[in-house]
């Protein structure tokens, strides 16, 4: 049940847990749907998101990538999301809570943006943004967490904008481009992430306040 989040059961209502959409200002979440399958198995035959993503960079067999698919985005106690950018609503990425610890109100995040044109965008950091305030505010949990490779600079910017923080490193863990690499560890806390928002909401404010002068 790596992927899953089978805990939340206990809530009878699945759209308090996982609604159907969460929207922002440049992407919108939704429950994936069966015809996402093509975009998915096209963005994990590109080595490029291989590299930066998974331990092997090998293309993954069609009929591995259709049981993630269907067992780990479609199943219905997982709490994923696809991205879609707006405006249009086109299909550009995934992302996913798993390994959730209920004991301890943690969970770990995951996002894969599969098409290349919405790379460096900020669709990323909208999502993770958008992820962090469900599992901190909807779900109450306490801690959110995740790996990247130390060789992802851009997403590990982008994960340092919303909140997250370098806990630890598993050195020389991938091997990649002829040399070993670290696996970062980066987490976020509950009250972290309030006390980022009630920074912003100050600002703007203070910044509302100044332009109505």
């Amino acid at each position: 049940m790596w992927y899953t989040i089978a805990a939340m059961r206990a809530e009878p209502d699945r759209d308090f847990w996982h609604p159907p959409t969460i929207e922002g200002r440049g992407v919108v979440l939704r429950r994936p749907r069966a015809d996402d399958l093509p975009a998915v198995e096209r963005w994990y035959r590109d080595p490029e998101l291989a590299r930066l993503t998974r331990y092997q960079v090998r293309p993954m067999a069609t009929a591995e990538v259709d049981r993630f698919f269907r067992t780990r985005l479609l199943s219905a106690d997982a709490l994923a999301y696809a991205i879609e950018e707006r405006p249009g609503g086109r299909f550009v990425g995934f992302t996913t809570f798993s390994a959730l610890d209920a004991d301890n109100g943690s969970v770990l995040f995951h996002i894969t943006i599969g098409e290349r044109h919405a790379w460096g965008r900020g669709l990323g950091t909208e999502t993770a943004e958008l992820m962090l305030r469900h599992a901190f505010e909807r779900l109450a949990l306490h801690r959110v967490g995740l790996s990247v490779f130390s060789f992802n600079e851009r997403a590990i910017r982008s994960y340092e904008k919303v909140g997250f923080r370098a806990e630890g490193r598993l050195r020389d863990a991938i091997l990649r481009d002829g040399r070993y690499w670290d696996e970062v560890q980066m987490g976020i806390l509950r009250d972290e992430w309030l006390s980022r928002r009630h920074d912003t909401a100050d600002q703007r404010m203070t910044a509302a306040e100044s332009a109505a002068r």
